[in-house]
């Protein structure tokens, strides 16, 4: 297994939940096939960290939602862009898991910034700062 800075395997994740999410897949079979599609089409062998987020956002895909729809005033889960919905599943999931909320939030700011726009960094950031109930 190549070490892999966090930063690249969450970008990893972006792109496999991306594609599972714009296909409407997002269970745990297809996000497993596609994971190991990924790894063969990269020649990667063993496990990596972007493995287990999409399959921690696919199988917590309803109460990542659900927050995100709580956080997100005014905004239909529908009307998020696939990127920023799937930017914010990521560090959701993340922060469940006990990544400190500022890493969390820096994380997905850059990927929106990476991958969207300022405005979707803005409006990644803003979600993810606010308090959970």
């Amino acid at each position: 297994m190549t070490k892999v800075k966090r930063h690249q395997e969450r970008i990893w994740a972006l792109q496999v939940l991306y594609g599972l999410d714009l296909t409407n897949t997002l269970e745990e079979e297809a996000a497993r096939r596609r994971i190991d599609f990924f790894k063969e089409e990269r020649l990667l062998t063993g496990s990596y960290y972007f493995e287990e987020l999409v399959l921690g956002v696919v199988a917590n895909k309803e109460s990542l939602d659900q927050e995100i729809d709580q956080r997100a005033i005014n905004w239909s889960l529908e009307r998020i862009g696939y990127i920023e919905r799937n930017i914010l599943r990521i560090a959701l999931f993340e922060i469940d898991q006990g990544l400190p909320i500022g890493v969390a939030i820096n994380e997905a700011v850059e990927l929106a910034k990476e991958y969207v726009d300022e405005r979707s960094a803005g409006f990644i950031n803003g979600i993810l700062s606010k308090e959970r109930d």
